[in-house]
């Protein structure tokens, strides 16, 4: 058993647990919220003492979806059924061929409605946003540009001692352990080739 004076001794050594001080700054770095990265416009609108729903809702950035308030697993759903099922008549030909299928008229009606009535869901034009700021955002991702990549001053190095041991054999190029030590497929490199200007290029560096 252990003696009383070392539990005494284990009792009065300094503790082990975070100071009032740390516990502070601990609880002060939770209760800092991150540095918001997107637009300008998005930055000036957002709120920091709101959540994110809050500050969604407020900016007009939410869905007219209703949410559910409370589970309701217990109640059914009633669920539109469509319309019955209609039958046709498949002709055939003599080597059991399907040559042609018979519709009543009334299904073919009822069929061209359907198709007319997506033609007019999909012809709809884009709803433009209520609020000032998403309009705001709209108009800035109409006006963005996709990147242009351009490959890294080593990869054009490698590439160009590929191009100028193998030519324009990319199947070469794969299969070669010495200078392919990363495996590339074939696929890769001709993906890397065309995004460093293709083989000309390669071969004038």
């Amino acid at each position: 058993m252990a003696n009383p004076r070392q539990r005494a001794k284990a009792r009065s050594h300094k503790s082990s647990k975070p100071s009032p001080s740390i516990k502070r700054r601990l609880h002060h770095k939770l209760r800092k919220t991150p540095a918001l990265h997107g637009p300008e416009v998005l930055q000036k609108g957002w709120d920091r003492k709101k959540t994110v729903f809050q500050n969604y809702k407020s900016l007009g950035l939410l869905a007219g979806i209703p949410l559910p308030t409370r589970s309701e697993s217990g109640q059914r759903i009633p669920v539109e059924r469509g319309g019955t099922v209609g039958y046709g008549r498949i002709v055939r030909d003599e080597d059991g061929n399907v040559i042609d299928i018979v519709i009543s008229e009334e299904q073919e009606q009822d069929a061209a409605e359907n198709v007319e009535e997506v033609e007019e869901m999909e012809g709809d034009e884009t709803v433009r946003g209520t609020s000032d700021l998403v309009r705001s955002l709209e108009d800035i991702a109409k006006a963005s540009v996709p990147v242009k990549r351009t490959s890294s001053i080593s990869e054009r190095t490698w590439l160009h001692q590929l191009v100028d041991k193998h030519g324009t054999d990319t199947a070469a190029m794969a299969r070669d352990r010495g200078l392919n030590a990363w495996q590339k497929t074939e696929g890769e490199m001709v993906r890397m080739i065309r995004k460093a200007g293709g083989f000309e290029k390669m071969k004038g560096l």
